[in-house]
């Protein structure tokens, strides 16, 4: 069995090359000659995020060794290959399987050898998303950046989606002008004072008329994310916003964008059908930590595929086999529980937590009426959902509570419901060693057949490949597999 490793890379005259090495000789079909120069295939992991759903590690790549006692890659000090792809292949002759595409970290050189470290694939993400800050700049009344003794290097809010009785931030205190978002698509529906809902006046046509005319007292104004109150407020001011595409999918369409990733369609239409969201950020956040909350907000999970595509699938019970994995391909086989429970049992209950209000109120003025009272006193509304097939089955069946930024709570009922009829039945997870010459290519998120008399999968068990583990010196893969 020959290995081999591609990386794309810059030479040092900025033309696009691509790096060619191998375990043992080799040409490929198109007779391009690979340098013989690979010693330690690799180590790799690589999973999916799904928060409490499924147990598992994300994707965190390792790296493949090359000899280099010769100097003979000396030169590629002077490649650029970070942030490129590199595609780790097997098999025998013209017959490959793909087992890893990557992304480069950098070029570690050693002495005798060069190391290619790949890294996770969403490790971009984990970076603070796109956010300006304001200035401080004010010359009052001037201004809609604050002054350096108030919001002065602050970070300027970000709404995607929806957001509901939000406290915005007051950029501008001679002219009572206030920001809920930086981004162009913001609409405010409703202003409030202390819970008191004021009256909307007629849109500013630019920032410059938001700041040259003010609106009547009691009375509010918008411009964008921009609002101007017509007095001085009583106390908390607080607004209700939307965006031109507040829907889940959407939305992580949207933050996706905003880092230069590609989603899936079918994924986007999927998540729509849950309607609104609403992710409110007012401080530096990584992009991954929002796109983490949505897939957990859906009861999904997120992994890239190997084109590159970025996927927020919804958690459904594995179907549509790719492959079977029979058990002469089975070096060993682990189960480690049999429920997404805390006690590794079959869940019977999900509470979703949806519906959130940015801003609490439990003192708000007399006029508000009790309803809105009651509601500005709570954070958000619970869906909460029962399986009674399985308390009945399993007596001490797990629970499982979301926090979501579903806007609705029927969504979140229909969420909730959706994942304990997926979680309240028994879910294997099971760790099966095999060889990667039986297995073949994998890649997460796919279902495969396990076929074995072990652990009673005799007629065969769909499973979902949630993570694999691969040692590519042994030529062995540890798969993660759950359903």
């Amino acid at each position: 069995m020959t290995w081999t490793l591609q990386v794309d890379a810059l030479d040092p005259g900025g033309d696009s090359v691509t790096l060619r090495y191998s375990l043992g000789r080799y040409d490929d079909p198109d007779d391009n000659a690979f340098d013989p120069r690979i010693n330690q295939p690799g180590l790799f992991r690589a999973g999916l995020f799904a928060g409490s759903l499924i147990s598992g590690d994300r994707s965190s790549y390792g790296e493949t060794t090359l000899v280099n006692a010769d100097g003979g890659l000396d030169h590629l000090v002077d490649y650029a290959v970070d942030g490129r792809a590199a595609t780790l292949c097997h098999g025998v002759g013209d017959a490959r399987a793909t087992a890893l595409r990557g992304t480069v970290g950098r070029l570690s050189f050693e002495s005798g050898s060069v190391s290619v470290v790949l890294r996770g694939p969403l490790e971009p993400l984990q970076t603070p998303h796109p956010q300006a800050t304001y200035t401080g700049g004010n010359v009052l009344p001037d201004g809609l950046e604050g002054v350096e003794g108030d919001i002065a290097g602050q970070a300027k809010p970000l709404l995607f989606g929806e957001v509901a009785n939000a406290t915005p931030v007051t950029v501008n205190t001679a002219r009572l002008i206030y920001q809920v978002s930086d981004r162009d698509d913001c609409e405010m529906t409703s202003v409030y004072d202390n819970g008191a809902e004021l009256s909307q006046g007629a849109a500013y046509a630019s920032l410059d008329a938001l700041q040259a005319d003010a609106p009547a007292a009691g009375e509010w104004r918008a411009y964008g994310g921009y609002v101007r109150l017509g007095a001085s407020p009583s106390g908390t001011v607080t607004v209700d916003a939307t965006t031109s595409a507040p829907d889940a999918g959407d939305v992580f369409e949207t933050i996706a964008g905003d880092r230069g990733w590609r989603v899936s369609a079918d994924d986007v239409a999927d998540l729509n059908t849950l309607g609104a969201v609403r992710v409110y950020v007012t401080s530096s956040t990584d992009t991954l930590d929002l796109l983490d909350n949505l897939a957990i907000s859906v009861g999904g999970y997120l992994n890239v595929e190997p084109d590159g595509t970025l996927r927020c699938r919804r958690l459904e019970a594995p179907t549509a086999p790719v492959d079977t994995l029979e058990d002469y391909a089975i070096l060993d086989i682990k189960r480690s529980a049999t429920g997404a429970g805390e006690n590794l049992l079959p869940v019977g209950r999900v509470t979703i937590n949806a519906d959130r209000i940015e801003t609490v109120q439990r003192d708000v003025a007399g006029s508000v009426d009790d309803a809105r009272r009651a509601r500005l006193s709570q954070q958000a509304r619970q869906a909460v959902v029962e399986r009674a097939e399985t308390l009945a089955r399993h007596p001490l069946a797990g629970s499982l509570t979301i926090d979501s930024a579903l806007a609705s709570r029927g969504s979140a009922e229909q969420v909730a419901s959706d994942l304990v009829a997926v979680l309240g039945v028994r879910r294997d997870i099971v760790t099966i060693t095999a060889r990667v010459d039986d297995l073949g290519a994998i890649a997460v998120g796919q279902c495969l057949t396990v076929k074995t008399p072990r652990l009673g999968y005799g007629v065969g068990r769909v499973m979902r490949v949630v993570g694999y583990r691969l040692d590519a010196q042994k030529g062995a893969i540890e798969v993660n597999l759950w359903g």
